[in-house]
């Protein structure tokens, strides 16, 4: 049988192999491309900048902080709270409006003590322009037990005419002109309980006691504001303020004979 290839020899193969191997060498074949990784099963997710992620985070924080003030929020008692007297006094003041009431007390308020105080609330207080009478017995003996809403009696019942003879002595003030904060009636209040040393011993005239003592006095109808340094500052006059004292001081001595104890020898 005869053989249709050409015949080749060791020597010629081993050319074709060099020559091969150099042309190799000198002419690599590309590298074969890496297969595309796999996509992930479902849309792919995009970044978000961080700005969006901290913003998204704070409102839903905010929503659950409202959820939750809603969901612990409880009936307030406003008779058995040292606002009540403001409350009604400022009623008065806008004609019976329980609308307008609420937004004068809102408005004339440094903080939101009012902020869970609606105006059908108020209305529902009074009944032909008076207040429901379990609302006026509720609000005769929280005023009985001023200032000590525990309903045990306060020190001061002991000295008689005391509160009366502070309250006094507070409303001239104000009348007068001068601006009045808890130090001014602190010293008031001592001034005239010298009088009734055993009294002044019980009481300790803190801050807390001054302002209950103030909102629930019925002849006062003070109301706390935002503390400022107004009543700390010295008058433009002081000077001639305290002359004037002074010279005051020397005729009511020599009106009523009033010497000194001490003899100087």
């Amino acid at each position: 049988m005869q053989s249709h290839f050409a015949s080749v020899d060791l020597d010629k193969y081993r050319q074709q192999q060099q020559a091969t191997a150099q042309y190799l060498h000198e002419h690599p074949p590309p590298r074969a491309l890496a297969p595309p990784p796999k996509r992930a099963v479902g849309r792919p997710k995009q970044k978000r900048p961080a700005e969006d992620v901290l913003a998204a985070a704070a409102d839903a924080a905010q929503q659950a902080a409202t959820q939750v003030n809603k969901r612990v929020r409880t009936h307030a008692r406003w008779f058995s709270s040292p606002y009540i007297n403001d409350i009604l006094h400022a009623h008065t003041l806008q004609n019976g409006s329980a609308r307008r009431t609420v937004s004068y007390l809102r408005a004339h308020t440094p903080d939101d003590r009012y902020a869970s105080l609606s105006h059908a609330t108020i209305h529902g207080w009074f009944e032909n322009g008076k207040l429901k009478p379990q609302h006026q017995q509720e609000l005769d003996d929280g005023r009985a037990r001023a200032p000590n809403s525990s309903g045990a009696s306060s020190p001061m019942d002991a000295a008689a005419g005391a509160s009366d003879a502070i309250s006094d002595h507070l409303l001239q003030l104000r009348q007068a002109g001068m601006p009045l904060n808890s130090h001014v009636v602190r010293w008031v209040m001592q001034a005239v309980l010298a009088d009734h040393p055993e009294v002044l011993q019980q009481l300790s005239l803190s801050q807390q006691f001054i302002s209950k003592w103030v909102r629930n006095n019925p002849r006062l109808h003070f109301r706390w504001r935002a503390r400022t340094t107004a009543a700390s500052k010295l008058p433009d006059d002081w000077a001639e303020q305290g002359i004037h004292m002074a010279q005051r001081m020397g005729a009511l001595m020599q009106l009523h004979k009033v010497r000194s104890a001490t003899r100087i020898s």
